[in-house]
């Protein structure tokens, strides 16, 4: 299968590296690409950012493999961790899509953007918006996303996709990102999803101990440890 990021580098590339190497753990013969900015030792799609619209952006950048390379693939963040059990023709949603006041306005606007374009189309609006993969098949993505004028706002690729091509079958569940230090909860997203994602606060020096560990043979985990 082929895993795909749509990647646009940081300062610090230590999400993407592990969870390129999670991957690599988990699914040996996955064939991965970033489109955007390069990885070091993984097949790269060049793709200059489209705007300032992170939606639009992303959008632009899995279109791009579509358009180019094709076929059926699972869509990636960086900040991604999969492991073996994971099942990718299994998309976990949470409920439907509804303003959540807590949540950023660039957050707020896109849910509003997708919940309207949804209804236009007399679509669901199942929440697809669980911080994990999903698999996309770039025919559908194209015809898709042609009826959609993606360009000028923020919106959720994920839902838009998987509302317009309902899976057979998906999972129950909830948003895997964690936010805050907090192993036990990944930990039980791995036995329950398969995956988990994260956020800054789960980046101390436990949390990054744990993803970077993780699948290493004991005598090098034990030299991980100790430092």
């Amino acid at each position: 299968m082929i895993f795909v990021y749509p990647y646009k580098k940081r300062s610090e590339c230590f999400e993407i590296m592990q969870s390129i190497r999670w991957l690599q753990h988990s699914f040996p013969d996955c064939e991965i690409y970033t489109v955007g900015d390069a990885v070091d030792g993984i097949k790269n799609i060049p793709c200059k950012q489209f705007n300032n619209i992170r939606g639009c952006d992303v959008t632009h950048k899995i279109l791009t493999f579509a358009n180019s390379i094709g076929g059926k693939f699972v869509y990636m963040n960086d900040d991604f961790y999969l492991s073996p059990n994971f099942n990718y023709k299994l998309p976990i949603f949470n409920g439907n899509l509804k303003i959540n006041s807590d949540h950023p306005v660039h957050y707020q606007i896109a849910v509003q953007n997708t919940i309207d374009f949804l209804k236009y189309y007399n679509k669901p609006i199942v929440n697809y918006e669980t911080h994990s993969p999903i698999l996309i098949d770039s025919k559908k993505l194209i015809k898709t996303f042609i009826q959609c004028n993606w360009k000028e706002d923020n919106h959720f690729i994920k839902s838009i996709y998987l509302n317009f091509n309902p899976p057979i079958k998906s999972v129950p569940g909830c948003n895997v990102k964690i936010n805050a230090s907090n192993i036990s909860t990944a930990l039980k997203y791995l036995d329950n999803f398969g995956c988990f994602s994260t956020g800054k606060a789960f980046l101390d020096d436990n949390g990054a101990n744990f993803i970077k560990t993780s699948f290493l043979p004991p005598q090098q985990k034990q030299y991980f440890e100790l430092l």
